[in-house]
């Protein structure tokens, strides 16, 4: 019972290249009128074609998300940028301000001396 058990749990993890191989295998098995043991040149082959299959896809997906952190730091940077300028603009119209108040200060002592 525990090795059906344990046989069901590998076959579970098989990818669609190792059921192939497998199923290939088979196939040669028994067309030369051999029984197959489950364990044939195919179903290696496409089982260690699956595991890169999976490394490349883990690969890609790294690759991704280090595109996607990259594009968040551009994305923050352009934010402290920003922001900073905001900082200059608010500076310049604060002293724009006050250089009008003087302005208008003088003008008003022009029209109505003391």
């Amino acid at each position: 019972m525990a090795a059906a058990a344990l046989a069901s749990m590998v076959a579970a993890c098989d990818g669609p290249k190792e059921k192939a191989g497998a199923a290939r295998d088979e196939t040669a098995a028994n067309a030369s009128g051999v029984p197959y043991d489950g364990n044939g040149p195919a179903e290696r082959a496409g089982r260690a074609a699956d595991r890169v299959d999976r490394a490349a896809g883990k690969a890609r997906d790294s690759q991704a998300e280090a595109l996607k952190d990259q594009g968040h730091a551009i994305e923050a940077q352009a934010d402290a940028e920003a922001d900073k300028l905001e900082q200059q603009a608010q500076a310049i119209r604060d002293e724009a301000k006050a250089k009008a108040e003087e302005l208008d200060r003088q003008a008003d002592l022009l029209k109505h001396p003391s």
